[in-house]
């Protein structure tokens, strides 16, 4: 009898054990750029991806071919992503814009928002808007964001253009070979925009201060699958997206240990997600 209970603690306390470490470690996923040439069909792989394995879902924008025209592409996007749910952040792409009314009537938000979960503030911005410039009532709300944080470990700018690359000298050189679209005045361009004027130096000193940043974004696919960039001042760069078709598409993975504050990521084939 003695050693039957014995077995039965030991097995309570590994179960214990693994819920707690299940806990500690959990998984964010973020994939972009997953339309198809015609409506409303996304990339196979991505629709049968089993999403409840991630406790935050990050749609880095172009869904569908125009993810919001109607009613049937929303309600197809929506059965694979939940954009109901408040884990499911949406920086909306240009292939997303046409109906921002739609949008909203099924993620109940904004095109610029946060949400907060295990110690990570996740700040989602609308870089169609205004050409890319963070201006107006985003502008107002983004900062209220960035000077207000203090207790997250971590900092995620989801945006989908990659508005980071213009202003600067040595990333405006690799638009080509990493971008969509390149720089311009286009409605799907990267834009000249007032990003490093406005947001960077705030993320700067969010850094400096000991909260991580980390910018993603969505727009590429077609020239290149990932992108990792560290600046001088220690803000991470970070790109994923799908090209249609293509058999090495990839998505971005986050590995984040809530009790250490620890985050990492690595990119993933679509295929293995």
């Amino acid at each position: 009898m003695r050693m039957i209970l014995a077995l039965f603690i030991l097995s309570l306390f590994s179960s214990c054990k693994s819920d707690k470490i299940e806990y500690q470690n959990v998984t964010y996923l973020h994939v972009s750029h997953t339309r198809t040439n015609a409506n409303p069909n996304l990339d196979a792989t991505i629709e049968g991806i089993d999403y409840s394995k991630y406790d935050v879902l990050m749609l880095g924008g172009d869904l569908a071919n125009l993810t919001s025209l109607d009613t049937q592409t929303m309600d197809h996007a929506n059965s694979i992503f939940d954009f109901s749910s408040q884990s499911t952040l949406w920086a909306l792409g240009n292939h997303d814009y046409t109906d921002l009314n739609l949008v909203e009537s099924y993620t109940g938000r904004l095109p610029y928002y946060a949400y907060t979960k295990n110690g990570i503030t996740f700040l989602v911005i609308d870089t169609q808007d205004d050409f890319s410039n963070i201006s107006g009532n985003q502008k107002t709300f983004v900062d209220q964001v960035l000077d207000t944080i203090s207790q997250s470990s971590h900092l995620v700018l989801l945006h989908h253009k990659l508005i980071w690359m213009s202003g600067n000298p040595y990333l405006e050189s690799q638009v080509p070979f990493i971008s969509n679209a390149g720089i311009g005045t286009c409605f799907y361009c990267i834009n000249p925009n007032n990003f490093y004027s406005t947001i960077y130096p705030k993320l700067v000193t969010l850094s400096n201060a000991g909260t991580k940043v980390i910018c993603v974004g969505g727009d590429i696919g077609f020239n290149s699958k990932e992108f990792e960039y560290l600046t001088p001042e220690g803000i991470h760069f970070l790109a994923s997206g799908l090209g249609n078709g293509s058999s090495d598409n990839k998505g971005l993975v986050f590995h984040h240990n809530v009790s250490m504050s620890n985050l990492t990521w690595e990119f993933k084939l679509t295929s293995e997600l």
